[in-house]
């Protein structure tokens, strides 16, 4: 089994005034680098074979400041980009709301399949993250990988691992500068594999 440590990324100032980020490059605010600053600390000394990030940069800032002690590399995966939001990227839900009342009803009732214009469903983010872990578990094999991604993310392999409905997509909290540990070996997909899930939201490193 490889061992992934899924950490979303620090603070934005957009997570602040909550905006629906998605895809926009937003960087990390000054809280987010002291967050992604405990959270290197905390795991300075575990074992850790190999680094991937989203390529949006609140998520290699993240990742860099956690690569550093150990002398690793970041790899950046496209693939673990936040889901896009499309056209309602930079607005808050009430915003949203006012402006495309009828577009979010839509996508709330069905978001697996409903997409913001210009954004993706829940199915094509599960589609890629599981993709991606896999060509991962299969490239480190019995290694311990760490991703910096999203909270979308996170929550899609979450899901996929326990084949929950999307319903409960959005029940899991995903705090900023967390982490969660899964386990995958990569020889099936992760819907149908034998992936354990060990740790959630893990933020203690950020209250010590």
């Amino acid at each position: 089994m490889s061992r992934f440590y899924l950490v979303r990324h620090g603070e934005t100032l957009w997570n602040k005034e909550y905006k629906y980020q998605g895809q926009s490059d937003i960087p990390l605010s000054d809280t987010g680098r002291f967050q992604a600053a405990r959270l290197s600390e905390r795991l300075k000394k575990q074992k850790i074979d190999a680094i991937y990030a989203s390529d949006l940069q609140r998520a290699m800032e993240t990742a860099g400041i956690i690569a550093a002690p150990h002398g690793l590399k970041v790899f950046p995966a496209r693939e673990m980009r936040e889901l896009s939001f499309g056209i309602w990227e930079g607005c808050t839900f009430d915003e949203i709301t006012q402006k495309w009342p009828g577009e979010m009803e839509r996508w709330r009732q069905d978001p697996y399949n409903e997409r913001p214009e210009g954004g993706e469903t829940l199915s094509e983010l599960c589609d890629r993250v599981s993709k991606f872990l896999k060509t991962a578990a299969n490239s480190h094999p019995g290694e311990s990988i760490l991703i910096v991604t999203h909270a979308g993310p996170i929550r899609a392999l979450l899901s996929i691992i326990l084949n929950l409905h999307y319903d409960l997509f959005w029940k899991f909290k995903i705090s900023n500068a967390s982490l969660t540990v899964v386990e995958y070996d990569g020889q099936k997909d992760l819907a149908q594999s034998d992936a354990y899930i060990v740790t959630v939201n893990d933020t203690f490193h950020l209250y010590v």
